[in-house]
């Protein structure tokens, strides 16, 4: 298809425009509050506050490099990644990792997550754990990638789910049949394993 032939033209609603100029005005009391003026970031502090919070980390990383939550009480760590429901493909998306980054993943005080969201802020579940071989697989990835391309890969959540043993967990509003459906309705061949008696809630961890 013609580039020119892509996309999909409408006339902009009066509302759209009056809406988010209000949603974005929010948004910026809230950056400077905190001092965080980039939007993207701004967003994605906040889905790291609330994953963290839930997860048991309560210290939050607001500076670029190092991971994204850690223990005040243990010297443990969190990596948040997060994907949208909308999404081809459910996963993590690891940027920019080097040998070492790689093989941190492999280290048993890091802990690694990637949250499903719905819209901006509709937590939809969790997928957490911790394996050794999450690193190796990210050493792997990383020194047979094409050369001279970007240091970017994904890890979909039905692998870290079947080879790593990370765990499907429920946020406080939704139920385990929910996210069973939300799981089986992305891919059926999940039920291999995933079902209502493996999907945890936050007591259980």
């Amino acid at each position: 298809m013609n580039i020119f032939d892509q996309g999909n033209y409408r006339p902009i609603p009066p509302e759209f425009r009056t809406l988010g100029i209000a949603s974005l005005e929010e948004l910026t009391k809230f950056q400077d509050r905190f001092e965080i003026h980039d939007t993207d970031t701004t967003i994605n502090s906040i889905r790291d506050a609330i994953v963290a919070n839930y997860l048991g980390f309560d210290l939050l990383n607001f500076e670029k490099h190092g991971f994204d939550a850690k223990k005040s009480n243990s010297d443990v760590f969190l990596e948040i990644k997060q994907c949208s429901l909308s999404s081809r493909r459910l996963g993590g998306t690891w940027n920019d990792t080097n040998e070492e980054k790689a093989l941190a993943f492999s280290n048993e005080k890091l802990f690694t997550t990637v949250a499903i969201w719905k819209g901006a802020s509709d937590l939809q579940f969790i997928v957490y754990g911790q394996h050794e071989g999450l690193g190796q697989h990210l050493y792997h990835l990383v020194v047979n990638r094409k050369e001279g391309s970007r240091s970017t890969q994904t890890i979909g959540i039905e692998k870290l789910i079947k080879d790593f043993n990370f765990a499907v967990i429920c946020p406080p509003d939704k139920t385990k049949e929910y996210v069973f459906k939300l799981l089986v309705n992305y891919n059926k061949r999940i039920i291999d394993y995933v079902n209502l008696q493996t999907i945890k809630t936050l007591r259980d961890i």
